[in-house]
């Protein structure tokens, strides 16, 4: 919102590319339009598409290569919108791919500072959005861990099958520390014997889901992780979400964002 009036007020003010010379009706209200175009692609850009292609905008395989490309689509997006609308308006006129490229150096000469600015601004902000949480979310779970003793009684057992249901994992759900989803395929990972072991089925998380739904400490925290809550040792903070230091693993998992308020809720309730 702040970039469209930002560039509402930009055309107002300073009427650039010769605009200051253009004589049509209700000028300054068709200026303010390009404010509006610009708000328009920013809504398909940063809301739809990555509703519409989640995969695309995977937030753990997002990198600064994919930052810049996804920025030089949101200024070809608005360039080709502000095109479409001088022409539509009448500010401009139809020139094929050289009014295109025209409007894309406009873009990029009114928009680009803003549009940085806006994505830095808000990154930051999340950042220090979720440094904070973590740390309290921390603050939760500390001292806690020396009490996350697993339980082996019968009524623990869990069972996670295969697809066909040729293939079985019999442990106790307290042991049961993460599941991953790799391609077709879960990986659980558990406590044997006080030993991780790591086994590999053929499913869907989907499915996954449904089998161990009702132990109490899972908890799904990204659409490839289910993670046992009482193997959480540390909890870190970026821009994108959190990511988890789980006892037994080398690695981190990571918390996507639309699961983080109720991880946190699950954390304090587990705490």
């Amino acid at each position: 919102m702040i970039i469209s009036v930002f560039v509402s007020l930009f055309m107002v003010i300073f009427q650039p590319f010769g605009l200051q010379q253009l004589e049509i009706a209700h000028k300054f209200l068709l200026l303010t339009g390009y404010g509006l175009v610009t708000f328009l692609m920013l809504l398909l850009d940063l809301i739809l598409l990555p509703l519409i292609f989640p995969g695309i905008f995977n937030e753990d395989r997002w990198t600064v290569l994919d930052e810049a490309l996804f920025l030089t689509w949101i200024v070809l997006t608005i360039a080709a919108g502000n095109y479409v609308y001088s022409v539509l308006v009448s500010i401009g006129a139809w020139v094929g791919v050289q009014g295109f490229f025209i409007f894309t150096g406009f873009t990029l000469a009114i928009a680009i500072l803003p549009i940085i600015g806006g994505i830095m601004i808000s990154h930051n902000r999340l950042l220090k959005q979720n440094l904070a949480a973590a740390q309290e979310i921390n603050r939760m779970i500390e001292g806690k861990i020396a009490d996350r003793k697993s339980s082996t009684t019968l009524d623990d057992i869990l069972v996670i099958t295969s697809e066909n249901r040729n293939q079985k994992i019999e442990t106790a759900a307290s042991g049961l520390i993460c599941l991953e989803s790799v391609g077709n395929y879960i990986n659980a990972f558990y406590l044997e014997e006080g030993k991780i072991v790591r086994s590999m089925l053929r499913n869907t998380m989907k499915e996954i889901e449904l089998q161990v739904q009702n132990a109490g400490d899972l908890f799904k925290c990204h659409r490839a992780f289910i993670v046992n809550l009482r193997y959480v040792e540390k909890v870190k903070g970026n821009s994108q979400g959190y990511r988890l230091e789980m006892k037994y693993l080398d690695r981190e998992v990571p918390v996507a964002r639309n699961y983080s308020k109720s991880f946190r809720e699950a954390i304090g309730r587990k705490a």
